[in-house]
């Protein structure tokens, strides 16, 4: 029996129908019950003819199928919902939304996130390459991964929906990705000010090249560090570096500049004063007067290096013994068989350093040490052993050095018990050089105010081992104090931002350097007062630098005496007066007694052996006290 068509269009409650009607997606909602009535609502809007099968919208005039054992009411449920625009239900769909459904999984932990967050995750054909050209920027891949066919098998059962780029789609997707990093860093460089690390080098293909980092605090005061540049340079002349180091600060808008780190090359000196030059206005900090900083790590490099060449001959038998083992696997293999019957247990295996780096050099004789029994057994039993370093074959590490001709490895011999014992003399007494060499070369904490203490460190042992009545120890520590004091003999010469930063750490102040520079020069010694005097005059110099940057102007208040202040009343506040009276004496801009409240107040707790602490942490937005020079607005 059809059911008449009333003339006024029922009023449907939209929220009522979309939470309490369940999705229809069979056809039991869709039999007529024993009254012969329909259940579903759309009913109350569809008019359906039995003979045809039909049922038509009467807003749309659009006739739809309607047999309830063949196609059921989800179609005109779905036309009411998301089709038929002047339907009183009508509801917009996202058809992506409706194509694709969300899964739920766990997010992959970011930074020092043990786990990873519960999330609804959607499949994007464009976020996923985005992230595929993200992957080959940061793991350093190939674009050539993309047709690798392992990863497309894997891809393919992990989602089979995705569609893989090709190489050269991948790599204008990069470049893509470069252009959009580059603009958010030049954001996050605006007005800041910062400093920069560069280097130079010649590649084995004879290519110079050049790369420029550059470190900032950002607003949340922590320590960051991005590559802005990494080329190719035409020479390792000064000029030519320092004008390519200032092309690139003009293309990324970066015109405050605290100090440039480089090596000890005499080209850097000319590139620092082509800087200097170019940098100097309004926003260079003291006219880039303290500009120039050298690398400390390289200058530890440089005199170790010297304390090894007494050393030489034994680490290069050393070397070739590691270099013999790890040749082939046969003779590693009659290695393993030594070392298990020696009873040496460690884990790690001998390892071959990297010449121009004597840190890997001291790692190699380190870890080589815990071995001397095996290589001494290896000696005895086995014929290949000895025979390697009798044979006269040419080496091509064989060259000169200081005019004389050095001999080849294997013309060396196997190394014996003094060269064991040399090596063990070199790991001893320049673990304090190692340590602070790694110490200084962190990136992802300040450590300008850790440098001071290790030179100190560094200083007293050297005295100390030139005191030792060992020839070899002598002869050693003769060659780096040569070069130790080229670079660190005159502390006053140093660039005094090393001092300040010391200075600034609130657990040592000016205590720690009086009491360093007293340990070097004596206690009357006349340098200290020299450099002390020259630190305090630098960290006035740079706190009013910045006071001035800073400062908010003052409005006056009344145009009455500076010695009194009358009020409404027509009291005079003798405080207030006298509080006007001092600033003006003061000065209205600097007020240079704060550094000296700082400096004569005591120090903060230091706890031996805390490697936790970061001087950022002293900042206003993590402190809370407000007796760190300024108070918070001044930061602001």
């Amino acid at each position: 029996m059809q059911m008449e068509t009333s003339e006024k269009i029922p009023v449907v409650d939209i929220d009522k129908e979309n939470n309490t009607d369940p999705v229809v997606n069979n056809d039991e909602q869709n039999v007529e019950q024993k009254n012969n009535r329909l259940k579903s609502f759309v009913w109350q809007h569809f008019t359906r003819d039995k003979t045809t099968g039909k049922a038509k919208c009467p807003y749309c005039k659009y006739s739809m199928a309607a047999t309830s054992k063949m196609n059921g009411t989800s179609s005109l449920r779905y036309h009411l919902l998301h089709v038929c625009t002047t339907s009183p239900v009508y509801k917009k769909l996202d058809k992506k939304d409706m194509k694709k459904q969300t899964v739920l999984g766990f997010k992959q932990p970011n930074g020092g996130e043990t786990s990873g967050s519960l999330a609804c995750h959607k499949f994007n054909q464009e976020k996923c390459r985005n992230l595929l050209a993200r992957m080959c920027a940061k793991d350093n891949r190939p674009f050539s991964i993309v047709e690798d066919e392992g990863l497309r098998e894997f891809v393919w059962e992990l989602n089979p929906m995705f569609k893989f780029p090709s190489r050269w789609t991948i790599a204008r997707d990069c470049l893509s990705l470069f252009e959009e990093e580059r603009k958010k860093l030049k954001i996050l460089l605006k007005d800041k000010t910062v400093s920069l690390t560069t280097d130079t080098w010649t590649s084995v293909q004879n290519y110079n090249y050049m790369c420029l980092t550059v470190h900032w605090v950002d607003d949340d005061w922590i320590l960051r560090k991005k590559i802005i540049n990494f080329c190719q340079i035409s020479n390792h002349k000064g000029e030519m570096i320092g004008r390519l180091i200032y092309q690139c600060l003009k293309a990324w808008e970066i015109d405050s500049v605290f100090t440039v780190t480089v090596d000890n090359a005499s080209s850097n000196d000319m590139a620092i004063k082509h800087l200097k030059l170019m940098l100097k206005g309004p926003n260079a900090i003291l006219d880039c007067k303290y500009l120039h900083l050298r690398c400390n790590a390289h200058i530890i490099n440089l005199a170790v290096k010297e304390g090894l060449e007494e050393q030489d001959q034994s680490i290069r038998k050393i070397r070739n013994a590691i270099r013999y083992l790890r040749s082939s696997p046969s003779r590693y293999q009659c290695f393993k068989e030594c070392v298990e019957k020696e009873r040496i247990e460690y884990k790690r295996k001998p390892c071959l350093d990297v010449e121009t780096r004597w840190n890997s050099t001291f790692l190699m004789l380190e870890t080589t040490l815990k071995f001397v029994k095996a290589f001494d057994r290896l000696r005895d039993v086995n014929f290949n052993y000895r025979s390697y370093f009798d044979s006269e074959v040419e080496d091509d590490d064989a060259s000169t050095r200081n005019g004389k001709t050095k001999m080849s490895d294997r013309e060396l011999g196997a190394p014996n018990s003094k060269d064991w014992e040399n090596a063990s003399l070199f790991v001893e007494h320049l673990r304090i050089f190692f340590d602070a060499t790694k110490k200084i070369s962190g990136t992802k904490y300040v450590t300008a105010n850790l440098l001071f203490g290790e030179l100190c460190q560094m200083h007293t042992s050297i005295a100390q081992m030139t005191l030792s009545p060992e020839e070899n120890k002598k002869k050693m520590v003769v060659s780096m104090k040569k070069k130790f004091d080229k670079y660190w003999d005159n502390l006053a010469n140093m660039n005094p931002l090393l001092y300040v930063a010391l200075i600034l750490d609130p657990r040592d102040k000016m205590f720690y350097l009086t009491f360093c520079l007293e340990l070097i020069y004596g206690e009357k010694g006349k340098q200290v007062d020299v450099i002390t005097g020259r630190v305090k005059a630098t960290l006035v110099e740079l706190f009013d630098s910045y006071k001035m940057k800073f400062d908010k102007p003052t409005e006056s208040t009344s145009t009455s005496s500076s010695s009194s202040v009358v009020n409404t009343n027509g009291v005079t506040n003798i405080k207030e007066g006298y509080m006007k009276y001092l600033a003006k004496k003061r000065g209205s801009g600097v007020n240079a007694s704060e550094v000296e409240v700082y400096l004569n107040d005591g120090c903060e707790t230091k706890i031996l052996g805390d490697n936790s602490f970061d001087v950022l942490d002293l900042a206003p937005e993590k402190n809370t006290s407000k007796d760190f020079f300024f108070e918070d607005e001044d930061w602001n």
